[in-house]
């Protein structure tokens, strides 16, 4: 199913745009989290220029942008090779984004993106050309990173616009968006998925229902792709091997838990990501049965496996155990130490848990 479906009425927006003939210098697509933007993004791109999206990572006429490092920006620009780490990366990184447009990519850590990207945009689209000109900026409110001088840049830009050129921005972050760049963009709001989307989204799935879909990834496009990629027994395991560490079961357990963790981590963000939101779903699937709030995830195993936790555990803290995983997180973001953040969570888990 395309986005163009999944988001119908936010769609009708760059369709009406591009059947009549009046589409904006620039648009600001935004909306929560996993709500399609930069899937709808490359479709209003697929739709003006009449190209596949499979298509877009050697089109002249396209230029991406996305949060890096001045670094990564300079060693990819100034090379002259195309066997870079950084070429290479780059290539990956939008590799992703066109075979799998639902799935969210990062090209780095980094909440910046510096003026060397602005700088070398202007240098891809101050040229005549029949053709018109695409400038797509993922994570568009790290413009304003620190003191904002790529935002100012590119507002130059947008104040006086090459002819024959579309920007379009994606963020999730609306309001950390310079407000003179927010007024030179048609705002496109793309709202949270519905249950009904999601149904239709996954009716070919025979494994996992939509109901049990919607409840783990809370309508989130991100998170649905790889959830819809997993087993039962998968879940369950990753349910098991979770209480297994944190309840001290052998030193075994927490030594595999530990190795299976950091290896999703480094290998694949995104499985690492569903892991640690299945965990979390699951102790709040457990906080609803404490306080009888009605539920339908059609996965009898998995109900029936949080009503035996709930049965050993009645003094669990549910709200500490996922605080304690929301910390572990968040400490990855600050580049703490993997194993030692992720033992920290082992251990003050053990003391929500009992």
């Amino acid at each position: 199913m395309e986005i163009s479906q999944i988001q119908s009425e936010a769609w009708q927006k760059f369709k009406n745009a591009i059947e009549e003939k009046k589409i904006s210098n620039a648009y600001i697509i935004q909306g929560p989290s996993g709500s399609g933007k930069e899937a709808l993004a490359l479709q209003f791109i697929s739709q003006i220029l009449s190209s596949k999206i499979t298509d877009f990572i050697f089109d002249e006429n396209i230029t991406f942008i996305a949060p890096a490092s001045k670094d990564f920006y300079q060693n990819l620009f100034k090379s002259k090779t195309f066997e870079t780490d950084e070429y290479n990366q780059w290539k990956e990184f939008l590799s992703n984004k066109m075979y799998n447009p639902f799935s969210k990519k990062n090209l780095s850590n980094s909440n910046n993106i510096p003026v060397e990207a602005i700088n070398q945009l202007k240098k891809r689209i101050y040229f005549k050309t029949n053709n018109r000109k695409i400038v797509l900026i993922f994570n568009s409110e790290a413009l304003s990173y620190g003191s904002g001088e790529s935002a100012n840049m590119l507002l130059k830009v947008l104040e006086e616009p090459p002819r024959n050129t579309t920007f379009i921005l994606v963020t999730d972050y609306i309001d950390k968006v310079m407000p003179t760049i927010k007024s030179r963009c048609q705002s496109v709001y793309v709202p949270k998925l519905t249950n009904e989307s999601i149904k239709q989204f996954f009716a070919k799935n025979n494994i996992l229902s939509s109901n049990f879909i919607s409840f783990i990834s809370d309508n989130n496009l991100n998170v649905l792709g790889h959830l819809n990629n997993c087993s039962k027994e998968q879940i369950l395991d990753c349910i098991k091997d979770y209480f297994n560490a944190i309840r001290y079961k052998n030193a075994e357990s927490i030594s595999n838990f530990i190795n299976k963790i950091e290896s999703m981590y480094k290998s694949s963000r995104s499985e690492f990501d569903i892991h640690l939101c299945v965990i979390r779903k699951f102790i709040k699937l457990i906080s609803m049965i404490n306080h009888s709030i009605n539920y339908d995830i059609e996965f009898e195993e998995f109900e029936e496996l949080a009503l035996i936790i709930n049965k050993k555990y009645k003094y669990m803290n549910q709200l500490k155990l996922i605080e304690n995983i929301e910390e572990f997180t968040s400490s990855l973001d600050g580049n703490a130490n993997f194993r030692l953040s992720l033992m920290n969570m082992i251990i003050n888990s053990n003391k929500a848990l009992n």
